[in-house]
């Protein structure tokens, strides 16, 4: 008779995932699931299964066994009657455990952690209230910037792939290559990121609003992080990715006297309250006005996003619109994606592929009901839908071995890969959440644009800005299926109309829109010389 487990895959291990795992470790178990969602919300009803009866193992299924947040998650594991319990990772580790050995390593730092969580929901408003008060927009006076720290501090974590992968590197690629000397200090190691990065690891092992009092929290260790590499490196400025509770940045500007440069590639307080997930929302709001107001200049990807600080009082000359870019010597117009089309079961049919996070403002609801439309109309295309997200559900009934394949979020490194293998690549964003004008730029917009593939993508702000119907695209109104399908349709059907688009696309993205032109613009708006040239040094603020 084969052995029992009873499996607890954590929220980000899908069941296929944590299947597979299982599978290589106890091939001839017979599984019993656990849904931890279910048992956080109703353990009323959850409870009693756990503990009815003895099961010969119990194991708990983790992307990495090193993350933080397992030091509490593992506790999961006490609460189920088991002869053995077992730690396993997607990367094939597994570990023996036990729930005494574990709460005698973990209870200092699980109490420390507790009161930093407890000091930050007691202090941290009260706190930012008062640096709101002390920080002061300042007149910055800016010679030769050939040292940049710049500063990471999301908590997301083993990220490979995904837009804020590729603006982070392609940002500090392009200030490499115009000679400046970039120090990175982040939450997590950064993928593609050629400059040295120092971690600052960060306490995470809560969800909801727990997590966001770690994150408040987070501050005082990501700012002493950054503050030794500075007394190290001496910077001439602070580059700072904006995120929702993190003020390191504007404290260090003051504290070393240099000017800080703030990333703000979308308000967070809008974010969480249209596509939700921001807990402590005053916090949140709070430390936007902090970092806005200590900015010495506030970059923006688009003009809609400028023309929001502007009705927010920040002042014009602050303002720094730079749109993304595109590495066009990564991203290139190659035949060399044959062998991955032949491996993917793509190698017969026109291939039209989406990169990006399966989500409404990706468009991937509309994009869900074009395909079918295609399929009918043409059953020998063929489509690869690259990424992840909260909108996977209504990928996976459309994915088969033959039509529609769906590999994943794809390592960021292996993008222009799977972007070459196709014949056509779609972008269809759809319109704001509010109504108001589409804010953002997508790096996959210029991706696609220096691959030499032809483009499908909806005419919404700075994407109609960019390309032009007819002439390096074809522009559709967004949240429309049926037009998604008729252009998808056009292409395949007019091979010489795909190569005209994508060839003036390219061409497009290599005169207007590198990652060094996205650094050639930000040093021009210091009003300084290019990296490397004679200047006086960075006087202080007035």
């Amino acid at each position: 008779m084969p052995e029992s487990l009873i499996v607890v895959p954590l929220g980000s291990v899908s069941t296929t995932a944590a299947q597979r795992v299982v599978a290589a470790e106890f091939p001839t178990a017979q599984i019993e699931w656990l849904d931890r969602n279910r048992l956080r919300r109703h353990p009323w009803l959850e409870l009693p299964r756990l503990l009815r009866h003895r099961r010969a193992r119990a194991v708990l299924v983790a992307p990495d066994l090193d993350q933080p947040r397992l030091v509490l998650t593992s506790l999961v594991l006490g609460l189920v009657r088991a002869r053995e319990r077992w730690r396993l990772d997607l990367r094939g580790h597994a570990e023996a455990f036990s729930l005494r050995s574990h709460l005698a390593l973990v209870w200092w730092p699980l109490l420390r952690h507790l009161t930093a969580c407890a000091a930050a929901l007691l202090l941290g408003y009260p706190l930012l209230r008062l640096l709101h008060t002390l920080v002061r927009s300042r007149p910055m006076r800016l010679a030769a910037v050939q040292r940049v720290l710049y500063l990471r501090s999301q908590l997301w974590f083993g990220l490979q792939g995904g837009g804020s992968v590729a603006h982070t590197a392609g940002v500090i690629d392009g200030l490499l290559s115009l000679g400046a000397q970039v120090q990175v200090v982040s939450s997590d190691s950064l993928a593609s990121v050629t400059a040295p990065v120092r971690v600052a690891p960060p306490a995470v092992w809560f969800d909801g609003q727990l997590r966001d009092l770690e994150e408040l929290a987070y501050n005082v260790p990501f700012a002493l992080a950054a503050l030794r590499t500075a007394r190290r490196v001496r910077p001439h400025a602070i580059y700072q990715r904006h995120t929702a509770y993190n003020v390191a940045g504007g404290v260090l500007s003051r504290v070393l006297r240099v000017p800080l440069i703030l990333e703000f590639n979308s308000s967070e307080v809008w974010k969480g309250r249209y596509w939700g997930g921001l807990h402590l929302a005053r916090v949140a709001e709070l430390v936007e006005r902090i970092n806005l107001r200590a900015a010495d200049l506030v970059v923006v990807v688009s003009g809609a996003l400028r023309e929001q600080l502007l009705t927010r009082g920040v002042a014009c000359e602050r303002i720094l619109v730079n749109p993304n870019g595109v590495d066009p010597a990564r991203f290139v117009p190659t035949d060399g994606a044959t062998a991955l089309r032949e491996r993917l079961g793509l190698s017969s049919g026109v291939v039209v592929a989406f990169s990006g996070t399966f989500g409404v403002w990706h468009g991937i609801p509309v994009l869900v009901e074009a395909i079918p439309r295609v399929l009918a109309e043409r059953p020998h295309a063929r489509f690869l839908l690259l990424g992840d997200g909260p909108m996977r559900h209504l990928v996976e009934p459309l994915v088969d071995s033959e039509r529609v394949i769906a590999p994943g979020l794809v390592p960021h490194a292996e993008v222009p890969l799977y972007l070459a293998a196709a014949d056509v690549l779609v972008s269809p964003h759809g319109r704001q959440a509010d109504g108001g004008e589409f804010f953002g730029s997508p790096t996959k917009l210029f991706e696609y644009m220096a691959t030499g593939r032809p483009i499908v993508a909806s005419a919404v702000g700075q994407i109609a800005d960019v390309l032009k119907d007819g002439a390096t695209a074809l522009l559709i109104p967004p949240d429309d299926p049926a037009a998604l399908a008729a252009a998808i349709v056009r292409l395949i059907d007019d091979p010489c109309l795909r190569v005209r688009l994508a060839q003036a696309a390219r061409e497009q993205a290599i005169a207007c829109h590198t990652w060094r032109q996205n650094a050639q613009r930000l040093i021009a708006s210091l009003g300084s010389p290019p990296p490397g040239s004679e200047g006086p040094s960075l006087s202080s603020p007035v």
